[in-house]
C-alpha cells in the first residue's frame, strides 16, 4: 500500500521544491511593477527529465531578463510546502495547493548544473506591449494573496501555467501547426517513465479510463518537453495575413555532461516479478489440488494484498479530485472486498456459510475482467495479468473445495 501512495505523491506532484527555492521565492514582489526596459526578453525555460521519480517529466519556468533595470528572474510555478496543514491528506484527495516563486536566473541554472540536467531557453517573440503584459501578469501572480493556486497534474501545473501566461497575453492567434505526438495521456506518461517500469506500473493502477481518451495538444502540453516542442513549431498570426514564429531563438545554457551519467543498474521489472509469483501460486495450487489440501494462508496473503491495492483505487475513484482517477475498471476485480474476504477467512462461521457465496459472486467478475481486457476502454498493464490469473485460480479452487466439503458434510 505504502509504495503505491509514494508513486501517487511523486506522480501527481512531480516538481518538489528545494528549501533554497522556497527561501529565494520570498523576493519582495512590490519591486516587480516597474515597467520593463526596451531590451527586456521573456523566455520559456524547459528542464530535461531527471532520474528521480518526481523529475521524470522535466520542468518548466519563465525567465524575465531586463538588463536595463538590472534583474534576471525565473518564475517557477512548481513550488509547494510539505509543512502546510494536512498536506498529505489534501494531496491524496487532489486538493494540493502550489505556489509561484521568483528567484535568480543564475541560481536556477546552478541547481540543474548540479543535478546534470539540461536547460533549454526559448526566447518568445513578443512585441513590447505583449512583453509588458506578461510581466505585469507575473507581478500580479507573485503577490502573496495571489501566488497560491490549486494544482492539477494534467490541466493546471508548472507547465500549463507558464503556457497560459504567455499565450493569453499575445495579441493574436497562436497556431501550433501540430496535433502532438501522443494518442492519449497514458501514452505520454508511459513515454516519460519508460525507463522506470515500476513507476509506470504504479501509475497505471491509479489512473483510469479517462487517461485513455484521445488527448488534444493542449492536454498533452502538461509535459514540459512536449510544450517546448509545440512552441518550437508554433506560429503567431497577429492579423489575417502576417505570421511570425512564436520562438525567436532557442539556446541551451546548461547541457548534460555525458561523463557524469551513471549506468543504470538492472532490477527485475513488474512483469518478471509478477509472472514468477504466478508460477509459484500455480505450482502451489496444483500441489494443493493433488493432495486434497486447502492452503488458506496463501489465499489470505493474495486477497489481503489485492484488497489493499483495491482500497487505494476505490478511494481515488470515490473521493479524490485528481484527474483521470474517477473511472477505473480495475475495480471489477481489484477491490476492497478482497481485503474483507481475507480477514473473514479466519472466522470459521464465515468460511462455512458465506465464503462460497462471496466466491460465487466474485469469480464471474474476475472472469469478466479478464475478457474485458479485449473491449473495456481502459489500458490493462501486462503485469496485471498474472495477478488476475492468480485470483481466478485461487477463487476457483477455494470454491470447488468448499462445495466438496458441503457434499461430504
Amino acid at each position: 500500500m505504502r509504495p503505491i501512495l509514494v508513486v501517487m505523491l511523486l506522480f501527481f506532484g512531480y516538481i518538489s521544491p528545494t528549501p533554497a527555492q522556497i527561501q529565494n521565492g520570498k523576493i519582495q514582489s512590490q519591486s516587480y511593477a516597474k515597467p520593463l526596459g526596451n531590451k527586456a526578453t521573456v523566455s520559456l525555460l524547459t528542464v530535461s527529465p531527471g532520474k528521480e521519480t518526481y523529475a521524470q517529466y522535466g520542468h518548466t519556468a519563465l525567465r524575465v531578463n531586463d538588463p536595463e533595470n538590472g534583474f534576471d528572474l525565473v518564475f517557477n510555478y512548481g513550488l509547494f510546502d510539505f509543512n502546510s496543514p494536512n498536506f498529505t491528506w489534501r494531496f491524496v484527495r487532489g486538493k494540493t495547493d502550489y505556489m509561484v516563486g521568483a528567484y535568480s536566473y543564475q541560481d536556477f541554472l546552478i541547481e540543474y548544473q548540479i543535478s546534470n540536467r539540461a536547460v533549454y531557453e526559448q526566447i518568445i517573440n513578443l512585441n513590447p506591449d505583449e512583453r509588458e503584459a506578461v510581466w505585469q501578469a507575473l507581478a500580479v501572480n507573485i503577490q502573496p494573496e495571489n501566488r497560491i493556486y490549486r494544482y492539477n497534474f494534467f490541466f493546471n501545473n508548472c507547465s500549463t501555467k507558464p503556457r497560459d501566461i504567455l499565450v493569453d497575453h499575445i495579441k493574436g492567434k497562436v497556431d501550433y501547426k501540430w496535433n502532438g505526438k501522443f494518442k492519449c495521456l497514458r501514452d505520454e506518461i508511459h513515454f516519460s517513465t519508460n525507463k522506470y517500469p515500476w513507476t509506470t506500473f504504479g501509475i497505471d493502477l491509479v489512473i483510469g479510463a479517462k487517461a485513455d481518451d484521445r488527448a488534444s495538444l493542449k492536454s498533452q502540453q502538461f509535459a514540459p518537453e512536449l510544450l517546448m516542442e509545440s512552441f518550437d513549431k508554433a506560429i503567431i498570426f497577429r492579423d489575417s495575413s502576417v505570421s511570425a514564429p512564436l520562438v525567436l531563438k532557442t539556446q541551451i545554457p546548461v547541457t548534460i555532461d555525458e561523463t557524469l551519467i551513471e549506468k543504470p543498474t538492472w532490477t527485475p521489472g513488474p512483469k518478471m516479478v509478477l509472472w514468477i509469483v504466478f508460477i509459484l501460486v500455480a505450482g502451489l495450487s496444483l500441489m494443493e489440488f493433488r493432495k486434497g489440501k486447502n492452503y488458506q494462508a496463501l489465499n489470505a496473503v493474495l486477497f489481503t494484498v489485492t484488497g489493499l491495492v483495491g482500497t487505494i483505487i476505490a478511494f481515488m475513484v470515490l473521493f479524490s479530485e485528481h484527474p483521470t482517477t474517477d473511472v477505473n475498471y480495475l475495480l471489477l476485480w481489484l477491490h476492497p472486498l478482497n481485503l474483507i474476504y481475507a480477514v473473514c477467512l479466519i472466522i470459521p462461521a464465515f468460511r462455512k456459510n458465506l465464503a462460497d457465496i462471496y466466491l460465487s459472486i466474485n469469480l464471474p467478475f474476475q472472469l469478466f475482467a479478464l475478457a474485458g481486457t479485449l473491449f473495456l476502454p481502459q489500458y490493462f498493464h501486462p503485469a496485471l495479468y498474472p495477478i488476475l490469473l492468480c485470483l481466478i485460480i485461487r477463487s476457483g479452487l477455494a470454491l470447488v473445495s468448499l462445495q466438496k466439503k458441503r457434499k461430504h458434510a
